[in-house]
């Protein structure tokens, strides 16, 4: 089965207080009294730090339609499909904040070179319901157990709170969106820094380290470099969106399209 995984991109609200000329009313400071106490509330929120050893995610998820995911605290999972069909790997935490999940794994898409795939999760309140993009919702099944940290469960660079850096919004799994070009590129950026690629075109995989910058001309161009294991580098320029999604690349006229996984937003 070929994952070729759809990400839609996430909703972001604005809140909008609203100042009245000469002297406000009660009702009316009384609201923006509430509206800010919601923006302190809400930034608090996103700063607080995840306890990475708190996240139940270790058992079983069934979804409505029979699907199941397994994890477990050796670092593995198991996938079963509605047709029987399974899978089995290996997964890393790359980094987790207010119910989120960011989970690297390996055997999940076999036509990838083995790089690995992201996958964006999110966890309900009260831990009952997974949230797994691409493939729906699960639901548990008996008792969650938190993960154990170790290097079996954690990525090198894993990180517990909204990822607000530069290279932290770039950890995922970048894929081209035309299936009909030539090279197919798919980039694994990690949070410690490094990077595999792989070229549909010459069925390789390169691997290394990557940097990146904005440029000083425009906020949403990045400069991403990438040194690979046998000292070569390169330098690629990209048009970046707001919710750090998509990236394209103009090369001889041609603007190349990559999408990145999308972290959950809402859950039932």
């Amino acid at each position: 089965m070929k994952h070729r995984i759809s990400f839609a991109v996430g909703i972001f609200m604005a809140l909008l207080l609203l100042v009245g000329c000469g002297e406000q009313s009660d009702a009316t400071k009384q609201s923006s009294k509430s509206s800010q106490a919601e923006s302190s509330a809400k930034s608090s929120s996103q700063a607080k730090k995840t306890d990475i050893s708190t996240l139940p995610l270790i058992g079983k998820w069934k979804s409505t339609n029979g699907m199941t995911f397994t994890f477990g605290n050796d670092g593995k999972w198991t996938y079963q499909a509605t047709s029987g069909s399974t899978a089995n790997g290996t997964f890393q935490l790359a980094g987790a904040y207010q119910q989120q999940l960011l989970l690297k794994l390996h055997g999940l898409d076999q036509e990838i070179g083995g790089i690995g795939n992201y996958l964006g999760m999110k966890l309900t309140q009260k831990n009952k319901k997974l949230y797994i993009v691409g493939f729906g919702q699960f639901e548990l099944e008996g008792v969650a157990k938190n993960m154990t940290q170790s290097a079996q469960t954690e990525m090198t660079g894993i990180f517990n709170s909204q990822p607000k850096t530069t290279a932290r919004l770039l950890v995922g799994t970048w894929m081209d969106t035309d299936e009909n070009s030539v090279t197919q590129l798919t980039t694994n950026f990690d949070p410690d820094g490094s990077y595999q690629r792989y070229n549909g075109q010459t069925r390789t995989v390169e691997t290394g380290k990557f940097t990146v910058s904005k440029s000083n001309d425009d906020a949403n161009q990045l400069v991403v470099k990438l040194t690979s294991a046998s000292g070569t580098t390169t330098t690629e320029n990209y048009q970046v969106n707001s919710a750090y999604t998509q990236l394209t690349r103009s090369e001889n006229k041609i603007n190349t399209v990559y999408v990145k996984n999308q972290m959950p937003d809402n859950i039932n």
